[in-house]
């Protein structure tokens, strides 16, 4: 393949551009390198459904939790045109700090030859059967052709056995299979334009694949069809959901900071606002915790905030979600099917603390502490922030008076 002056090299630090070349300013539609070193951040030649993508990438490859590798992106010039881009990333240190190389490789011309060879049928299946990347042609998902890539990335051992599938849905994982209709009714009808989607997949043995995928309009004999092109990321994508995971958690006590609780609870509940009349927030707040600071010193302190989660952590079910609030107060949102049952949920974390074997290693004492709880209950037309605020209500309440009380609204 030649590239020529089809390829160029820029170097950013959280997308703003510190070097770039002329051939990259070019690829763009710009006249020189100044050009690109002039935007306030390299994002701008990204299609902007891609941005998620691209930032969760960088900071994965600058973190250490992906390596570098070669992508496939949807890019636009200085018009507003979508390109077919070819990234290959390099870590670099500049001026004493990581940065991120990016050599990008136009695949526009080459992909534009690709779909002119497709009026070949036989050629354009030695092509793409040589292919390292999944390909797959459908009509109305009924499978018409796929390359020996893409049945190996499902599992399957030869082409022929895709080939006689029912449905090509019958791979896709079934939270996915509206999407994908939906998707292929709006590509006919012209209203997307084609970008790369991430959708979860069934591997012949059960497992999970997790692919990125890219469809596109052809004309397979006389007809339109679909060609998807599909690379596998499912390790890329553990990688990248361990990582927002951990970006959520407090470093200390390892459950949920405040910005990750709220993010899970508006996830995991504002959609089903309607369904949750047994939603309750209880919000825990240590009572000694700045005695114990004082008494026997921060390490001790941290050590208490690591117990109390953990007995927090322990005495609710794996579908409640738990954070630390704030320095001395913990947050739970829980399901009880009653008020009886949320305040004994609370009640028992409560005692728990009790029987803490927290030991000061200097003096050997036991070092005892407690608990004071509010607790909120869902209510119609609520909000995740109403029922938060209402709790954290209930817990000054209850510190107002004295401490080991729990107050419920």
């Amino acid at each position: 393949m030649e590239f020529d002056t089809h390829y160029g090299v820029v170097i950013h630090q959280d997308f703003i551009p510190l070097y770039a070349d002329d051939n990259y300013a070019k690829i763009f539609g710009y006249t020189s390198a100044q050009d690109i070193l002039g935007l306030k951040s390299i994002l701008e030649l990204i299609d902007p459904e891609a941005h998620d993508i691209a930032a969760h990438t960088y900071y994965a490859l600058m973190s250490g939790i992906e390596k570098p590798q070669v992508r496939s992106y949807i890019n636009r010039n200085r018009l507003g045109q979508l390109m077919n881009v070819l990234s290959i990333e390099h870590v670099v240190e500049w001026q004493g700090r990581p940065a991120l190389q990016i050599t990008i490789v136009d695949l526009t011309e080459n992909i534009t030859l690709n779909k002119n060879l497709q009026q070949s049928e036989f050629r354009y299946r030695q092509l793409v059967n040589g292919s390292l990347q999944g390909i797959l042609i459908h009509r109305k998902f009924s499978p018409l052709f796929c390359n020996q890539a893409f049945a190996s990335l499902l599992g399957y051992p030869n082409r022929q056995s895709v080939i006689e599938l029912p449905s090509i849905l019958d791979v896709i994982d079934p939270d996915y299979r509206t999407r994908r209709q939906e998707a292929y009714s709006a590509l006919f009808d012209q209203k997307i334009t084609p970008h790369p989607v991430e959708i979860k997949c069934v591997h012949l043995s059960g497992k999970t694949v997790w692919v990125k995928l890219l469809e596109s309009i052809i004309d397979w004999a006389g007809q339109p069809a679909v060609q998807v092109t599909v690379i596998d990321i499912t390790e890329s994508y553990q990688l990248k959901q361990k990582f927002e995971q951990q970006i959520h958690l407090d470093y200390l006590t390892q459950v949920f900071h405040r910005r990750g609780m709220l993010h899970n609870a508006q996830a995991k509940y504002n959609e089903k606002a309607a369904q949750t009349p047994q939603l309750y927030c209880v919000i825990m707040g240590l009572d000694e915790l700045k005695q114990i600071n004082h008494l026997y010193g921060h390490v001790m302190g941290d050590k208490a905030l690591i117990n109390f989660a953990q007995h927090c952590q322990s005495k609710l079910a794996d579908d409640d979600l738990l954070g630390r609030w704030s320095g001395d107060e913990f947050i739970a949102l829980i399901k009880a099917g009653s008020n009886n049952i949320a305040r004994s949920i609370a009640e028992s974390i409560r005692h728990s603390i009790e029987d803490s074997e927290l030991i000061d290693p200097q003096s050997g004492k036991h070092i005892r502490f407690s608990a004071s709880v509010g607790i909120s209950k869902w209510q119609t037309d609520d909000t995740i922030e109403n029922l938060i605020l209402r709790a954290d209500s209930a817990l000054e309440l209850a510190r107002a008076q004295v401490t080991n009380q729990l107050v419920m609204v």
